[in-house]
């Protein structure tokens, strides 16, 4: 049966009707529902991952809870307060401090948790302070320095100083005694390492002044036509004025003035030759080897 060309053009038609409904039979009810099983997957997948972070950060802040109880004073004020101010007095005596006070006021609740303030007197040198405050951060406590005041008491090396101190009480901390592990928070567990805090004598008393640095060239001079250099020994409050072949002795330093120029001073000393201009202390003088 020949077919004429409206028929051919409804054959396709139908063709493309047929392709069509299949596409949308493929989309609607086979696709997509795979793609909505897929998303829903996917969502079930993130509610889980949520659930998972949340109870792991759950577990974490329920060991938290649980270590700054540890690290807590007891709950109880009066525990807490008698057993925080035998604590500090110990610190104080083993660092040597002397002359101790330390007094405490009533709490304040600060969010969950209540703050019991201390402040503390004593005094000491710098080493001493620094040996306290180590002792102090190394403690696991809750407690925190608020704030400090060293004062030099006069020239004798010795501070006085004050501490505010807060420390904390979280519900449910029921112990009897205080924390006796160390703590973190420091850089390093070595007192040595903080040593070097006192050493900087960073309010220039109590720790000798090496003479050498207090001595200063201060002119440079002729006397009768002889050349002439000045030095000022500030330790001991005079001017030494001395010319080429004389001996100069600062402490354990002991050397011979060998030759005065317009602008520097050579001495001969331990079998070096120190070059030094006007203003320099004898510590600052550049040595070179003395010829022999």
């Amino acid at each position: 049966m020949k077919l004429n060309r409206q028929q051919l053009l409804l054959i396709v038609l139908a063709g493309f009707g047929v392709l069509q409904a299949g596409d949308w039979a493929l989309t609607n009810m086979i696709q997509g529902p795979l793609d909505q099983r897929r998303n829903r997957g996917k969502a079930m997948e993130r509610e889980r991952d949520k659930l998972k972070q949340t109870l792991t950060d759950g577990r974490k802040a329920g060991q938290m809870l649980a270590d700054f109880r540890k690290q807590s004073l007891p709950e109880n004020t009066e525990v807490a307060r008698s057993l925080y101010r035998s604590w500090l007095l110990e610190r104080v005596n083993e660092a040597g401090l002397q002359s101790p006070t330390v007094d405490s006021r009533s709490p304040s609740k600060r969010g969950g948790y209540r703050v019991l303030p201390f402040s503390m007197r004593a005094r000491g040198s710098l080493d001493q302070f620094v040996q306290f405050m180590f002792d102090f951060s190394e403690a696991g406590l809750l407690h925190r320095v608020q704030s400090l005041d060293l004062n030099p008491a006069g020239s004798t090396g010795q501070f006085d100083i004050t501490l505010n101190i807060e420390t904390l009480m979280v519900p449910g901390a029921n112990g009897v005694a205080l924390n006796t592990d160390s703590s973190d928070w420091l850089v390093s567990d070595s007192m040595t390492d903080y040593q070097v805090i006192s050493r900087r004598n960073i309010f220039g008393i109590g720790m000798a002044e090496d003479p050498r640095r207090q001595s200063f060239v201060t002119a440079i001079t002729r006397s009768n036509g002889q050349p002439q250099v000045w030095f000022k020994l500030r330790g001991d409050d005079k001017t030494l004025k001395v010319g080429e072949g004389d001996t100069i002795s600062v402490d354990d330093f002991h050397g011979t003035i060998a030759e005065i120029s317009t602008q520097e001073v050579s001495i001969d000393a331990d079998g070096k030759r120190w070059h030094l201009s006007v203003g320099d202390s004898l510590a600052d003088g550049s040595a070179v080897q003395s010829d022999p």
